[in-house]
C-alpha cells in the first residue's frame, strides 16, 4: 500500500495565535470534519461553530454544548477535543463520545503522515 500525504488547513475567518489554531486534517476519506464543516461554514452553524473555536483559541474554560475536551476519561484521551452546535446536533474533531472514534482521532493525532502536514504549514514556527 502507497503512503499517503496528509495535509493541514487552517479554518478560515477564525483568528489563530502562536499559542492556539484550529485546522483540518485533509488527505484520507475517513477525515471527514472539513467536508462537514463546509457543508454549514456559511450560516448559522458555521458561525456559532467558528465562535467556539475562538473561544478554544482564547483559552476559555471547557463549556459544555459547545467544546470540551475528554478530561474525565481515561487519561490517552488528554487531547481530543471536540467542538459541539447541539441545536444542529453536529460534532467536530471528535465526533462523538464513542471510544472508538475517540481512538481514530489518537491514531490520527500520532500519525507520521500527520507529523509531517503540521510541519509542512508551521515550518518557519519554533517548536517547543
Amino acid at each position: 500500500m502507497l503512503p499517503f500525504v496528509l495535509t493541514v488547513e487552517l479554518v478560515p475567518l477564525v483568528a489563530h495565535t502562536n499559542k492556539r489554531a484550529v485546522a483540518f486534517l485533509k488527505g484520507h476519506k475517513n477525515l471527514t470534519a472539513s467536508i462537514a464543516f463546509e457543508a454549514v461554514a456559511d450560516g448559522p452553524v458555521g458561525k456559532r461553530l467558528k465562535h467556539r473555536m475562538t473561544l478554544w483559541i482564547e483559552f476559555k474554560p471547557d463549556t459544555k454544548g459547545k467544546f470540551h475536551r475528554f478530561k474525565n476519561m481515561d487519561e490517552k484521551y488528554k487531547d481530543c477535543f471536540v467542538f459541539i452546535d447541539i441545536d444542529a446536533q453536529m460534532r467536530l474533531y471528535g465526533f462523538s463520545t464513542n471510544l472508538a472514534a475517540l481512538e481514530r482521532v489518537l491514531k490520527w493525532k500520532d500519525d507520521p503522515a500527520t507529523q509531517d502536514a503540521l510541519l509542512t504549514l508551521y515550518q518557519n514556527t519554533e517548536q517547543p
